[in-house]
């Protein structure tokens, strides 16, 4: 976001909004995948409605760049963290998060989306291997032993 607020226009590149306003609102969508191990639901809950905010609010910039790597993220999350239908329905939510993010992508633009669906669908796959591999036990996040 600062990158779009700073730079040089591009003539090539619409650009409805340089306003401040842009990186607090955007870092409200990428913080809560700081929290993916207490409550999947809420992180997407909430990433996808900071994200909406952001479209509405600003209109067409350069989200591509931080957002799609942060549905790849979200969707190795759900893959490693949830199962069952909870991880089909994390990936469903990363590929939304990335139709919000390309809706008005100046960069990409939404024609994008089947490819940035099946790399979603690759991370996604990865956690959930993993999660299989390791035999953690998904849903259940036990709080840290203390010994002291």
């Amino acid at each position: 976001m600062v990158a779009d607020i700073i730079s040089d226009p591009d003539p090539g590149l619409r650009m409805d909004s340089r306003s401040w306003l842009m990186v607090p609102v955007f870092a409200a969508a990428t913080l809560p995948i700081l929290w993916r191990r207490r409550n999947m639901l809420v992180v997407y809950a909430v990433t996808l409605a900071a994200l909406g905010i952001h479209v509405l609010a600003f209109g067409w910039t350069v989200r591509c760049g931080a957002g799609l790597p942060l549905s790849f993220a979200l969707a190795y999350a759900s893959g490693k963290l949830t199962k069952g239908w909870m991880s089909v329905l994390g990936l469903a939510a990363a590929v939304a998060v990335q139709a919000i993010v390309l809706v008005r992508d100046s960069a990409a633009g939404l024609g994008i989306i089947g490819v940035t669906a099946l790399m979603a669908a690759v991370a996604w796959g990865i956690g959930a291997g993993l999660r299989k591999r390791s035999g953690t036990r998904a849903d259940v996040i036990e709080p840290a032993k203390s010994y002291a």
